[in-house]
């Protein structure tokens, strides 16, 4: 039997890189449904888990940016509650944009656009209709990206190095 894996992330910029580069001939990242949905900010209700399978693997990708972890727990109580024991945490240190600085030779993440801010700099990596060559002329190295286990309170407890391989295929 196959796994089932299904990605909540926090904006279009994780959904687009992670449908880009778990596809085929790239397949980085194992193969799964990816979905924006925030987990820290959002509360989940119960038709978004219904459609769910039970042995569905679920892996979250979200910024520690913030440090309030009230929704995140409620939510991940109400996974529980449904019968989901397989969750993974892949947290952008602190931001989706400084993994990708991280990931990269670029000393700022508007070097990548010319972009004078996060939110143009959103905008241009969202619709960019070929992300891998931008992303390879700035020396992307997949390795990199999501690779760092989060040592800051209060994410700190849901960061570890088996949820951080989990998501690589290489």
């Amino acid at each position: 039997m196959s796994k089932i894996y299904h990605y909540f992330v926090e904006g279009e910029c994780e959904q687009k890189l992670l449908n880009t580069y778990r596809v085929s001939p790239y397949e980085l990242f194992i193969s799964g449904k990816v979905t924006v949905f925030n987990f820290i900010n959002k509360k989940l209700d119960y038709s978004r888990i219904r459609v769910l399978d039970r042995s569905t693997i679920i892996i979250l990708v979200y910024d520690i940016d913030v440090n309030v972890t009230k929704t995140l727990e409620y939510n991940l109580s109400l996974l529980k509650k449904f019968g989901f024991n397989k969750i993974y945490h892949i947290q952008s240190i602190n931001n989706f944009e400084d993994e990708i600085v991280f990931s990269t030779d670029i000393p700022n993440i508007n070097k990548l656009f010319n972009t004078q801010g996060n939110d143009e700099f959103k905008s241009e990596f969202i619709h960019c209709s070929n992300i891998i060559k931008k992303l390879n002329d700035v020396k992307f190295n997949v390795d990199k990206i999501w690779s760092r286990v989060n040592t800051k309170e209060p994410f700190n407890k849901y960061s570890n190095f088996e949820s951080l391989k989990i998501i690589k295929t290489k």
